[in-house]
């Protein structure tokens, strides 16, 4: 797959998730976003997961990114392909089957106060690495998955790992927010 491609397709996808995800947390009261159902996570928790989850990534690939010593390749005529690894957890990500959060990225009761600020700088910050890492070889840039030292990946599998992780829970927000026992506007204030 061409490397640039990906990346263009990566950061239209990452601006797209992010304005779903206001859109469904917009006009949400703070009892609205900190509202679970019975099994799962409140809207307020998810974007909780979403953070600490892109933190623990961030960590590990900024250095990388902005190393004067990364691997470069010539914009345009770059490949990239997914480690097994990668393979395998956007694959599983993408279907509906229900995993649970690694306990790296399980969010406690109730989300930062300003959970929603702080999964919108996550965004930024992703955006940034995938501008700043147009040069590099998405191949040869690797590191480790927070949840496990034994998961190897590249640097495209972790921009795809955040994008496919990001949606999938924007999709999970959107149905919590939809459930019929959400609690209504009124009576949230």
């Amino acid at each position: 797959m061409n490397q640039e491609d990906l990346r263009a397709r990566l950061l239209i996808e990452l601006e797209g998730v992010a304005e779903d995800a206001t859109a469904i947390v917009s006009g949400l009261a703070d009892p609205q976003l900190h509202w679970s159902p019975a099994t799962g996570w409140s809207i307020g928790q998810v974007l909780e997961h979403l953070v600490l989850t892109a933190d623990a990534y961030v960590s590990r690939v900024r250095g990388r990114v902005y190393s004067p010593k990364a691997a470069h390749v010539l914009q345009g005529v770059a490949t990239w392909e997914p480690s097994l690894m990668g393979w395998l957890l956007v694959k599983g990500m993408r279907s509906q089957r229900k995993f649970p959060a690694p306990k790296v990225f399980a969010p406690g009761p109730a989300p930062r106060p300003d959970v929603v600020e702080a999964f919108h700088q996550r965004q930024r910050t992703l955006t940034q690495l995938l501008l700043a890492s147009a040069a590099l070889d998405w191949n040869r840039v690797r590191t480790t998955s927070p949840a496990s030292p034994m998961i190897r990946l590249n640097l495209g599998d972790v921009f795809t790992i955040l994008l496919t992780h990001t949606q999938r829970h924007v999709h999970q927000m959107e149905r919590v927010r939809d459930r019929v026992d959400f609690p209504a506007e009124s009576k949230a204030s």
